[in-house]
């Protein structure tokens, strides 16, 4: 009587909720096995190593490129991962002590500048302002941090840009939707391409006000170890504050100051800026 009653007291084990999204675990699946590929595997060496149909494997590799997670060889077929969970990875890691890296140094640019010293990442063919250091004029630029701005019409936009590997450059030159702010906006492809040739040229990048009336913006990337422009550095301010005769010379105190910032993100190690113009310049990552 007394077991009889003790077990009936007991409550039943809940059983473990049942989130499994097959989608999602072949798709992992699929990533961890090309991880170990480096070179790619066509579909049906996929399909084998897994024990997945074809069908199946298919449609999750049509998915995963379509998120940009992997990428097909039109001519060999092919399939490949793609630097996009790195760079997700990288940044969750890095974006803190991206900002702390460059505070101090953001600071030092601003008392050079005067005006505001700002810092940001690309997401897409967008910019997203993490940080910044107000200047110290009476009336200076402040921005919302998160804030996002078009790569192609802002100067941290096409200093990154302009230092991508050339297929990834072209892939968000394909993405970017041109929108005309006003009659200085680029507007073409083309247009932007000759752009950013000319920032590899200088090392900085300018925006003549091609966004917002008036304002305007000098900037230059930061690269990480692996010398990839993970991040960009810029001055914005009033364009009646600005003396054109001194962009190259302000163009040169950023670019500067962003090295200094990627030397301390692990980029050097004897490498010259010039040698990172080069490598883009001919289309190697």
């Amino acid at each position: 009587m007394q077991n009889h009653t003790a077990r009936a007291g007991r409550r039943p084990k809940k059983s473990k909720p049942n989130y499994d999204v097959p989608g999602l675990r072949i798709g992992l699946q699929i990533l961890e096995n090309l991880s170990a590929h480096p070179r790619g595997r066509v579909l049906t060496e996929i399909a084998d190593d897994l024990k997945f149909p074809v069908s199946s494997a298919y449609r999750i590799v049509m998915a995963l490129e379509e998120l940009g997670l992997v990428s097909r060889d039109p001519e060999t077929k092919q399939i490949r991962m793609t630097r996009k969970l790195l760079l997700i990875g990288q940044r969750a890691i890095t974006e803190t002590n991206l900002v702390e890296h460059a505070l101090d140094i953001m600071r030092e640019l601003r008392d050079v500048v005067v005006d505001t010293v700002l810092i940001g990442v690309r997401e897409g063919a967008e910019v997203v302002v993490l940080d910044e250091a107000i200047g110290s004029r009476m009336f200076c630029f402040v921005s919302k941090l998160g804030y996002r701005v078009p790569a192609y019409s802002s100067a941290p936009g096409k200093a990154m840009l302009a230092f991508l590997p050339e297929k990834e450059r072209e892939a968000v030159i394909a993405a970017t939707k041109f929108v005309r702010f006003n009659e200085r906006t680029i507007t073409t492809k083309d247009e932007l391409r000759r752009e950013l040739a000319a920032v590899v040229e200088k090392g900085y990048a300018f925006d003549n006000a091609e966004q917002f009336e008036g304002v305007y913006c000098i900037g230059a990337p930061v690269f990480d170890r692996a010398a990839y422009p993970v991040a960009a550095v810029w001055t914005t301010g009033l364009m009646m504050d600005l003396e054109r005769k001194r962009i190259p010379e302000v163009g040169a105190a950023v670019r500067a100051h962003a090295d200094r910032i990627s030397a301390r993100m692990g980029f050097g190690n004897g490498t010259k800026h010039l040698e990172v113009n080069a490598r883009t310049t001919n289309g190697r990552p």
